[in-house]
């Protein structure tokens, strides 16, 4: 009893009043631009090119290259299938969505008629997506002997929660013990009784009957993403120096629906959580690009921190189906912030003359300079988590190549490659996160024709990521989800 006792405290050591989590800042964080369809089929490898609107997300300097003006729109198909493992049984589920990756502006001011000293200011505005947060999936676990309800009602026994303190309000108690005021409320735990029949306050036990097996299933339904609304300009010296500043306004809007079941003889519940994310992040990005020979560009930028103004909603519901149906629910709001790391971002290309050139980006972060801070709203103590932060992450490297090739004076085939190291550190006790175990790959390819100022694009790309997840409902520890991630990104564009 005493180790079911401490399992149920585990449990519910999630619930704390601290909603940040070092995965969620990790999220933000970890951004992988997507922004053209022909930076796509160079790995987004363009921090050197310039001349397309992804480069203002990655090295802004990318804005001197353009010698005209120009329109550019990209809508992505793209396609995630997740494959969740407990044990030796898979669940796959999919999800498939249209939506825009980009769209901008860019203009090009001439200053002088000389190839000499300030040849043109140019700027651009528009957004880039820079993290799609889209994907579902599910687990099924049947006929188990540990129900949810025991580590509540265990929980409940053990923090000797009493029944006046559980009939009050939902705002009135503290968020930790929301799950089980829901139960309560649900009628899915009940009061014991003494040897005379009368409730003994504080302690409790689940509906369930001795050894009742009960079937589990729990679902996860995530969407949204980060979009980057960039603000850019930069000049082109003497056709041989770029220099170039976006700032970054980046519209956080992330949700998740988790859904947790089980089902014993005629009767079911469903805990439910209904996650949202939303705020703003602002940067500053500065870059250049020096061309020591015609065919040789090499690139630098920085990134500042993104500093996020965050809102978190997480709705907690209980649903039970017995003799009759109860509900019931409870919405907390935190508002916080965050910095994510700086970034370094080293840029090199070779064009071949008229007939394409190959390029590369190394692109250098140290996540454990991640850093929640308070809101003056709430005063919450968030030193913790910022400690775990430090201890729990890695520096990286993120490695991006990509090469184009003429096939005919109007016609390109690309083909591109992103590597993005796993940062995260291996946790030394139980962790109920996202945990990355594996690095991720993103492999492209891709056609492009351009003609009379008229320009269309066509990649497809994938990716696969690999994480451990621990659940803290019973039976749902250990499990492996990967992802697979495709996308079909189409661009348009015109010259003027």
């Amino acid at each position: 009893m005493k180790y079911l006792i401490s399992i149920a405290i585990s449990f519910f050591c999630i619930f704390q009043m601290n909603a940040q989590t070092i995965s969620d800042a990790y999220l933000l964080s970890n951004q992988k631009i997507s922004g053209t369809a022909r930076a796509g089929a160079l790995g987004n490898a363009v921090g050197a090119i310039g001349g397309d609107f992804t480069s203002f997300s990655i090295n802004p300097a990318g804005i001197g290259l353009y010698r005209t003006s120009e329109f550019v729109i990209t809508p992505v198909i793209r396609s995630n299938s997740s494959d969740l493992t407990l044990g030796n049984l898979t669940y796959n589920d999919n999800k498939f969505q249209v939506k825009l990756s980009n769209i901008g502006f860019t203009g090009v001011i001439p200053t002088s008629n000389s190839n000499s000293g300030i040849v043109s200011f140019n700027y651009g505005i528009g957004y880039n997506n820079v993290l799609d947060y889209s994907q579902n999936f599910y687990v099924n676990n049947n006929n188990s002997s540990a129900s949810f309800l025991d580590n509540i009602a265990s929980y409940a026994n053990a923090e000797r929660l009493s029944n006046s303190y559980l009939n009050q309000k939902i705002d009135q108690i503290e968020y930790r013990d929301w799950p089980t005021k829901l139960a309560w409320d649900t009628y899915l735990i009940n009061p014991n009784l003494d040897s005379e029949g009368k409730e003994i306050d504080g302690s409790y036990s689940s509906l369930l009957y001795a050894d009742e097996k009960v079937n589990q299933r729990k679902s996860f339904s995530r969407s949204g993403g980060i979009n980057e609304f960039v603000f850019s300009g930069g000049l082109n010296i003497n056709h041989k120096l770029y220099l170039g500043a976006t700032l970054g306004f980046q519209n956080v809007d992330l949700r998740q629906v988790s859904e947790y079941s089980e089902i014993f003889g005629d009767n079911s519940y469903t805990f439910g959580e209904d996650y949202k994310l939303t705020g703003t992040g602002y940067n500053l990005k500065l870059g250049t690009i020096f061309k020591p020979q015609n065919n040789i560009r090499l690139g630098l930028a920085i990134h500042t921190p993104t500093y996020f103004v965050l809102k978190e909603e997480k709705q907690l519901y209980m649903d039970s189906r017995l003799i009759k149906n109860y509900s019931s629910d409870g919405i907390n709001i935190y508002e916080y912030n965050l910095y994510s790391p700086w970034k370094t971002v080293f840029s090199g290309a070779y064009v071949f003359g008229k007939k394409g050139l190959i390029s590369f980006d190394a692109e250098y972060l140290d996540y454990s300079k991640m850093k929640y801070r308070k809101n003056s709203s709430y005063n919450e103590d968030l030193s913790d988590v910022n400690t775990e932060i430090t201890n729990g992450f890695n520096n990286t490297l993120n490695v991006r190549v990509g090469m184009e090739y003429k096939v005919a004076p109007q016609i390109s085939i690309r083909g591109g490659y992103q590597s993005y190291p796993n940062a995260q550190k291996e946790p030394s006790g139980d962790y109920y996160y996202p945990l990355t175990k594996k690095n991720n790959s993103v492999y492209s390819a891709g056609l492009g024709y351009n003609s009379s100022g008229f320009f269309a694009d066509i990649t497809y790309s994938n990716s696969v990521e690999k994480y451990s997840l621990n659940e803290i409902q019973p039976n749902l520890q250990s499990m492996i989800l990967k992802n697979s991630n495709s996308s079909i990104i189409f661009t348009i564009g015109y010259k003027f």
